[in-house]
Order: structure tokens, then C-alpha cells, then sequence
């Protein structure tokens, strides 16, 4: 019996662990069936990376060559569906970020952003990314099927702070006006509806004046030597009544004639003043034991 060199004989034995490890590397004939039905399971429910990695194991060499062809053709599919993303993460002085770990839906994705598409599944997900000694920021993402390369910019740093907006003058103005240290926008308009106020009061000062012309008329035609000799069958209450009302809706109407074009003309020469303040216009008819008028303030 011949035996073998110390050297040959650790050589052979090496050789055959080497074997045998490959040998157990490679997938089982049942593990490649499996691993093909798994995949097809996951990438209906749209779980794309986990599929490609099952259909990456029985694309396997020890797999049948009829599962290992429909694995191949499935893996094709599902590279070509499955959508990436490239993140472009700056600081808020627009500084680029390398070191920057993502995770998605709360699950690691990357340890660091190096300008590359990170494969992720569709749908919608809630993106993560934290820079050291950086508050963490989040995005969320609809992410689609065949969207690859799809490129997302992201700012980590403090947020910018917010002014809250302040409400000045009283709540029960009919027309108001705010302007700020710049100047408002929204003074003009509001000089526009204090004018449009004031013609309408116009047009109702003018009609009340000639319905009271008229009423007035009448009480003269129906007595004509005086309110005191009419004859029994005028009421000379109605007569009075009508001229009373119709001169308090006049002395409205022109009074709110008269501040409209007031309030819009002050609004129109302090619209562009820097420094005017905020203020609030308040326009009002006052009636009265035998007088009618109009008052504001601003």
C-alpha cells in the first residue's frame, strides 16, 4: 500500500472540504422550488427586493434547469419593475452630505448617500435621515413601479422659524384695513371697497331724496292751502310719515356716501406710507329722535 507525502494528504483533504462547502452553498433541488414560489408570493404583494433576492438563489447552477430558466425571466421582470431613488441630502447652507444613514419605514436602507439609485419596493413609505450632530429629517414618498433613478433632494438641519401671523383692530369692524412695516397689498382693495360702500350710499341717498320730492309733492296736491286745512278724508300722519322716512334714508345714504369717499381717499394716500400702521375702519348709520346720519372711525 502506497502512501501519500504529509503535504499531498493535507492538500487532498482541503481540497475536499472545499468541495463540500461548496457543494453546501449551492441550493437543494426543494430550496429552488420553494425559493421560485416565494418569489412570486412577494412580488404580488409588492415587495420587489425581497423577491429578486429569492430569485437570485434558485437562478442557482444546482437548480433545474426548467426552474432555473423561469427564475431568470421572473428576476429580469422584477429588476426592470422595481423603482430607486437618488438622494441628494445638503445641510440648510446648501453644503452636500455623504454621511447620512436612511432607513425606510423604520428598516435600514443605506449607512451613506454616494450620488448611486438605492433600489426600494413601491408604494408609500416614510424615508429617514440622520447626519451627525443634525436633527433628523423625514420625508414621505409615493414611490411607483419602473420610476427609477427618480431623484429627491433633502435638507437636514434646524427647520427656519416661523412668525405667527398677529390680528389687530376691532373684531367688529365693517371694513378693515392692515398694513404692515413694508406696506400692505391689501390696502388698495380695501380703499376700493370703501369707495364702492360710498357710491352705494349715493345711489341710496338719491333715490330716498326723490322719493321724499315726491311724497312731498303729493302732501302739497292734496292739501293744497296748507297741512292744516286738508281735507278730512288725507291722512296727513301717512303724508308726514313718508317724508320723515324718506329724508332719514337720504341723510343715511349721502352720510355713508360721504365717509366711503373719506375712507377710501385716506386709505389710497397711506398705502404706500413704510411705516403706517395697522388699523381698522368702522362705518355705521346712527338714527335718531328726528335727526339720520352716519358715523365711522378709523
Amino acid at each position: 500500500m502506497t502512501r501519500l507525502p504529509a503535504h499531498s494528504a493535507l492538500l487532498l483533504a482541503a481540497l475536499v472540504l472545499m468541495g463540500r462547502a461548496a457543494a453546501a452553498a449551492e441550493p437543494t433541488k426543494r430550496e429552488c422550488v420553494d425559493a421560485n414560489s416565494s418569489a412570486q408570493d412577494l412580488r404580488k404583494d409588492g415587495k420587489l427586493r425581497a423577491a429578486r433576492d429569492k430569485l437570485a438563489l434558485c437562478v442557482s447552477m444546482s437548480c433545474p434547469g426548467a426552474v432555473r430558466e423561469d427564475c431568470a425571466q421572473r428576476l429580469d421582470e422584477v429588476n426592470k419593475a422595481m423603482p430607486s431613488l437618488v438622494f441628494e441630502a445638503k445641510d440648510t447652507a446648501g453644503n452636500d452630505l455623504g454621511v447620512v444613514r436612511v432607513t425606510m419605514d423604520g428598516q435600514p436602507l443605506a449607512e451613506k448617500l454616494d450620488g448611486t439609485a438605492i433600489p426600494v419596493d413601491p408604494g408609500s413609505h416614510l424615508f429617514a435621515f440622520e447626519a451627525e450632530r443634525l436633527p433628523k429629517a423625514e420625508k414621505t414618498l409615493i414611490v411607483r413601479e419602473g420610476d427609477q433613478g427618480r431623484r429627491e433632494r433633502v435638507v437636514v438641519g434646524p427647520a427656519a422659524p416661523t412668525v405667527a401671523p398677529s390680528d389687530h383692530g376691532p373684531p367688529h369692524a365693517t371694513i378693515r384695513t392692515a398694513t404692515s412695516e413694508q406696506g400692505s397689498s391689501h390696502t388698495p382693495m380695501a380703499a376700493y371697497v370703501a369707495f364702492a360702500a360710498g357710491g352705494v350710499g349715493l345711489i341710496a341717498g338719491t333715490v330716498f331724496t326723490v322719493l321724499g320730492l315726491g311724497a312731498k309733492s303729493d302732501a302739497e296736491n292734496s292739501c293744497p292751502a296748507g297741512p292744516s286745512q286738508c281735507p278730512a278724508a288725507v291722512d296727513v300722519g301717512q303724508l308726514n310719515g313718508r317724508i320723515t322716512s324718506n329724508n332719514i334714508g337720504a341723510g343715511i345714504g349721502f352720510g355713508l356716501a360721504a365717509v366711503g369717499g373719506g375712507v377710501g381717499t385716506i386709505l389710497l394716500l397711506t398705502s404706500g406710507s413704510p411705516s403706517a400702521p395697522a388699523q381698522g375702519v368702522r362705518v355705521e348709520p346712527r338714527v335718531g329722535a328726528g335727526w339720520a346720519g352716519v358715523g365711522g372711525s378709523f
